[in-house]
């Protein structure tokens, strides 16, 4: 039987893998279109809405990959003229709001127009004054595009990628006046953009499913969304069948036909689907390029099973890196990833990008050690934690967790995200029975 196995996975000829064709948790990126499979013909539906409105929000439940499906579906057909009134010259800028949803947008569009070699002073002066041309006004971006170095009939293409960030910012406690006021601002700038005839401005958001009640608070934002929408369909299993075996054969790979059969059973009905299959065959594929007998071995349900399959793969995997700190700095991690993360009110897991000086400020340590423990989360191979490994970290870098699904997958994390949201609701009613003391009540 065992022999029958064995060459049950060999192949007739020689294979010679390239490079691993998974990101695991986090989105594709744009250089990555030719990676991306399983969302064949989504992209001409948005580009449709995108070209009539100005403006497209792109929907969809956690996992469900919106980041991926623009920036590797909508934004390569965008590049081929596809919008034929618009032509094939696009800028692309892509934010995100974050803690500073208008800042963020300013630096997106200086970095945009600047060399890759520009100097650390011409990006933070090209920040500052964009920044002050979008606050100026609600034209404020209108303007801001008119200033770019942009090439005849070039478009620039807006995306604001994790839309619901906003919400968030927008219920700070630190300063709640002041965050009402600059969400307000940032959607009218984004709202001005698209109504308007001078520059050619396009603005895509996306969005999660779940926070499309948030939107209602902003009338305006709410009747461009019903006016050009797109809610991501699930994928069916031929749509999987392709995200396994398009990619692999990029990579110069080749996969059985039992374990694309195995891992589309494995999918089931979860919501984080999507980036835990993405995540279990960049550690599938590997671990076949660490232990596959020859060159005539394909990826198979052995190499599946030794990274723990769907259901562990992730949990085990983010573990390793935790279990590779000192003790000191398994207390920073902690401190860490409670600060990226948040489960709010209604129990929906929050993203909290911070910057590395606020970690610091938290876990009381200092830059360096959270820098050293981010990179052990960011390493090649490890997608958790976001910025990309190609890019440098200092004290103002802001960190991020690549995914919500890991708040929901990572047993360590879930407890951690528990713990916090318990201590934050502990306060709150200490802080409310205070105040009623002082009422006399």
């Amino acid at each position: 039987m065992k022999e029958q196995e064995a060459s049950a996975v060999k192949t007739g000829k020689k294979i010679n893998p390239k490079f691993n064709p998974f990101p695991g948790l986090r989105p594709f990126s744009i250089s990555e279109s030719h990676l991306f499979f399983g969302r064949e013909g989504q992209s001409d539906e948005i580009l449709k809405n995108l070209a009539e409105h100005h403006f497209v929000a792109v929907m969809g439940a956690s996992g469900s990959g919106k980041s991926s499906l623009i920036y590797c579906g909508l934004v390569p057909i965008l590049h081929g003229g596809f919008i034929t009134e618009a032509g094939s010259r696009w800028r692309v800028v892509h934010s995100r709001p974050g803690n500073a949803p208008i800042d963020n947008l300013a630096q997106a569009i200086s970095e945009s127009d600047l060399k890759k070699d520009a100097l650390a002073e011409e990006k933070a002066v090209q920040k500052n004054i964009t920044s002050t041309v979008l606050r100026s006004s609600s034209l404020g971006l209108i303007e801001a595009v008119k200033q770019l170095n942009t090439e005849k009939k070039e478009n620039v293409l807006i995306i604001i990628d994790q839309f619901e960030e906003l919400f968030r910012f927008k219920s700070s406690v630190e300063d709640e006046a002041k965050s009402v006021n600059e969400s307000t601002a940032f959607v009218k700038l984004l709202l001005a953009a698209i109504h308007q005839k001078e520059a050619p401005i396009y603005v895509v958001i996306t969005m999660r499913s779940d926070f499309i009640g948030d939107c209602a608070q902003f009338h305006e934002l709410t009747r461009a969304i019903n006016d050009s929408n797109y809610l991501i369909p699930r994928m069916t299993r031929d749509d999987f069948k392709n995200a396994v075996e398009g990619p692999v054969a990029v990579g110069g790979g080749q996969i059985s036909s039992r374990l694309v059969q195995q891992l589309l059973n494995d999918v089931g009905d979860n919501q984080d689907q999507l980036p835990i299959l993405q995540h279990a065959l960049m550690r599938t594929w590997d671990f076949w390029i660490e232990n596959r007998v020859d060159d005539y071995e394909e990826i198979d349900i052995e190499h599946y099973d030794a990274i723990g399959k769907m259901e562990s793969a992730l949990s085990e995997h983010a573990n390793e890196a935790y279990d590779e700190l000192s003790e000191s700095q398994k207390r920073v991690c902690e401190s860490l990833f409670k600060t990226l993360t948040e489960k709010g009110g209604d129990n929906r897991g929050i993203r909290h990008p911070t910057q590395v000086t606020k970690i610091a400020e938290i876990a009381q340590s200092e830059p360096n050690e959270i820098i050293k423990v981010v990179e052990n989360f960011r390493a090649a191979g490890r997608s958790f934690l976001m910025p990309a490994p190609h890019v440098p970290l200092n004290a103002s870098s802001v960190i991020d967790i690549s995914h919500e699904s890991l708040m929901r997958i990572w047993d360590r994390l879930k407890v951690w995200v528990d713990d916090e949201a318990n201590a934050v609701n502990m306060y709150l009613r200490l802080s409310e029975a205070s105040e009623m003391y002082q009422e006399g009540k």
